[in-house]
Formats: C-alpha cells, structure tokens, sequence
C-alpha cells in the first residue's frame, strides 16, 4: 500500500511545487529536508545587514550550503539567474571559506529543466572556486520527499484514498469538493453523456499507469455516490455544467503537454482535491473517476481498433 500512497504524494507534490515561488518555495525546501536530514541539517534566516550569509540551509555532514532560487511561475529570467549564482556562490565560498565543501542551487523551475548557460555557470565557478557544486531540481527534491519516513510523507502529503474511504463518502464532502469546480465551469449545459467505455480498455488506451489504474479502480466504486448527489441537485442542467467545466480543463492540460498521469494529477486537485484531507481527496477521486467512465476526460478508445 505504500508504494500507491507514494504515487497519490507524488501527483500532490508535482502539482504543489508548480505552484510553490520565492520565500514559499524555499520553506517547503527547508521542510522538506530538515524532516530528511533531521539534525544534520540546519534552515537559515537573514539576520539585519549580516543577511543570510547567501544559504539558505547547511547540511554538515556534507559542508554543503544550500541555495534556493523560485521564480514566480517557475519561468527563469537567465540573465538574473546568472547573477545570482555568481554573487551566492563567491559569497558563500567567502562566508563559509572551509567549511564549504559543496554548493547547491535549490531551483523550481518550468518543466524542471534547467537552461544550458546556468549548469555552464555552475561548473565555471566551480572549477574557480575549487568548490564542487550543482542544482537540485524539482525531480531531485520529489526524490528527497520518497525517502522521507512515511508517516512523515503522510503528513506533508496525505495518503492515498482506500476503499473503505469511497464507503464513507458523505454529501457534505462531494459538496465541499465540487465547489472548485464551480468556479470555474462554462455556464452553457453540455451535450448528452456519452456511454461508459470500458475502464481497463480506456486505462490501457490513454497510456496511464498501473498506480492511475489502481486510483480509478477504488474511486469507480464512489461514482454512484457522485451519480446520486448530482442527481438530487435542485438544478437539472448541474451534471452537464460539471461535465463542460472537466472537458475544458482536460483540454488545457493536453494542449500544455502534460503527460496522461500528470493530467489526471490535475483533474484531481480541479475536482477539490489535493488538501491533504483523507476525506475530501477521497471525494475528488470519485468526482474525477465519474467524469473518466462517462467518458467526459481523457480519449475514448476505438473499439474497432482494440
């Protein structure tokens, strides 16, 4: 079971990091690995005009300084990120001196790469510094936050939703979780629901994955849970409004080049999920798996083909 709660904190943590910027992408860092690293590692906080002595954190079993760099977006502005780790790599080499045996740049960015003239930045100085250095991307930090203990990735993360959780699902929770949605759904009802195609058919067809599979087997077991509370809404046209909000954000994550598992991620957390809370996730997974069997997300299969 832990390896699908893993997979549910991943989807979570991906899509908490796009959002993360600035001072709030460096306290999840600092979280994240002062949680890993327990006393081996230290957060700092500037102190007056003494600053933070450029890091942001130390691990001293390593003498690495830590510095992290989240721009609004996660979309890099090269020439700033230029000089900034010029000036807090030589200003960590000249606060640190020999305590500083390697430096890191903490970085958010878009996509999570990394433009060629920053790693070519990093290694020059590295070589002038005489100080090994090097990024820590948005991967490498998810790769920080699957060796946490589990029940401190639960936490950070939540859990996955069980099934036992779908026996449980109340109104008062759909409800909770289908308020997001409504913000942001088109006003104009949406064509008939088409028929079911079959789960494991369509899973296999949009290339998800067997963590994905397992989430959608558990949430069908919520969907007549979902199909009852749409039902009984005092508004007859709620269900297709609904159905016209998921169309429309599955098509803006297709159209981004987000990965099959990546925008299930996202309808997700667009179906209220996403909190943390054991409950309500749990809602917006059935929400979500409603949406996917009626087959208002992700591609339908050609029968003819499979």
């Amino acid at each position: 079971m832990d390896d699908f709660n893993w997979e549910w904190q991943r989807l979570r943590a991906e899509l908490e990091f796009q959002n993360l910027e600035g001072d709030a992408f460096e306290t999840r860092f600092q979280l994240i690995a002062k949680s890993l690293w327990k006393n081996d590692f230290t957060a700092t906080i500037p102190m007056g005009r003494r600053g933070d002595l450029k890091c942001d954190g130390f691990r001293t079993s390593t003498g690495t300084v830590y510095q992290c760099y989240g721009p609004r977006y996660g979309q890099v502005n090269v020439d700033d990120a230029l000089a900034k780790i010029d000036e807090d790599f030589r200003g960590a080499k000249a606060h640190w001196n020999t305590l500083l045996r390697e430096w890191k740049f903490v970085v958010n960015l878009y996509r999570d790469k990394l433009p060629s003239e920053l790693v070519r930045k990093i290694e020059m100085l590295a070589a002038i510094l005489n100080v090994p250095a090097g990024s820590l991307t948005r991967s490498d930090i998810l790769d920080l936050i699957k060796n946490l203990p589990a029940d401190k990735r639960a936490q950070l993360y939540g859990r996955a939703p069980r099934a036992t959780d779908m026996a449980r699902i109340t109104y008062a929770n759909l409800g909770r979780a289908l308020t997001q949605i409504r913000r942001a759904i088109a006003t104009d009802p949406n064509e008939p629901v088409p028929l079911s195609a079959d789960l494991t058919t369509k899973v296999t067809f949009n290339a998800l994955s067997n963590a994905t599979r397992h989430f959608l087997s558990i949430g069908q077991t919520g969907v007549a849970k979902v199909e009852e509370y749409l039902r009984d809404q005092p508004d007859p046209e709620e269900p297709e409004r609904m159905a016209q909000g998921f169309k429309a954000r599955y098509k803006e994550c297709v159209t981004s080049g987000l990965e099959p598992d990546k925008i299930f991620g996202e309808m997700v957390i667009f179906a209220g999920g996403g909190s943390a809370e054991a409950e309500r996730d749990t809602a917006a997974l059935a929400i979500v798996t409603r949406f996917f069997v009626t087959c208002q997300i992700f591609e339908i299969p050609n029968v003819s083909a499979v």
